[in-house]
């Protein structure tokens, strides 16, 4: 029975269990990544009690799942244990444990901190949550406004992200000191502008590139969603193809 719940609750969507498991998962995830990124702010030390707490809490229910995803998996663990979920949830657990080790290179904090930052990858679980959600709807309107949703949250992952590399590749520039700061540079390149101030770095060139082209797909996305509600305006549709 609680095996047959676990499952449910992982791997059955449209079922109760799976809606409210994965809404806390998101949620925490949400939670987890925001700890992270204020974590980088130097004005924020005093509250590193709490990122800490919060930090330990997040990765005790990732580590839950992790292990539970695997007892519903016992027959075909590797098939889990070596998908692309299956990785990303391992990274999002993985650094905290190694922050409990002495290896002599996790000793300097930006290089944890670094690692705990592949926990932003869990971004994707969320994201594919909502298409798999899209796929129950029906009703033109609502899958409308689950794509104008999907558009935005699109748009903050990418902020998070560009703004996570940036922050990674070109730490010592005081332009990007921490990832609030690298954020609000990534916001130009992903919405059609230009940044005023250029990485220096090769690497941060390149990211810099992938920021922009990665505008250029979202404003792709940004126009179908708008053709979309024309056409609904225009022709009375009330479903649209998928």
């Amino acid at each position: 029975m609680k095996r047959s719940f676990i499952r449910r609750a992982l791997y059955e969507p449209g079922t109760r269990p799976f809606v409210i498991v994965n809404d806390i998962l998101a949620l925490l995830t949400l939670v987890s990544v925001f700890s992270l990124i204020l974590e980088t702010v130097p004005r924020l030390a005093a509250y590193a009690p709490y990122f800490t707490a919060i930090e330990y809490i997040a990765v005790f229910f990732f580590t839950l799942e992790y292990l539970a995803r695997i007892a519903v998996n016992r027959k075909q663990v590797s098939s889990y244990v070596f998908s692309f979920f299956g990785i990303i949830d391992l990274l999002a657990i993985i650094p905290t444990y190694l922050g409990f080790s002495n290896l002599t290179f996790l000793k300097t904090t930006r290089i944890l901190r670094i690692l705990r930052l592949l926990r932003m990858i869990r971004l994707a679980k969320i994201a594919r949550f909502g298409s798999e959600k899209r796929r129950d709807l029906e009703e033109y309107g609502d899958i409308y406004r689950l794509n104008v949703g999907i558009y935005f949250f699109a748009l903050f992952s990418s902020i998070i992200l560009f703004g996570t590399l940036i922050y990674i590749v070109e730490g010592t520039n005081p332009t990007f000191s921490s990832i609030p700061s690298a954020m609000l540079w990534a916001l130009k390149p992903l919405l059609g502008g230009v940044a005023q101030i250029e990485p220096v770095t090769v690497l941060g060139q390149i990211v810099a590139v992938l920021a922009r082209f990665t505008g250029l797909i979202l404003f792709g996305l940004l126009i179908a969603v708008i053709g979309n509600s024309v056409k609904r305006l225009m022709f009375g549709s009330k479903k649209i193809e998928t």
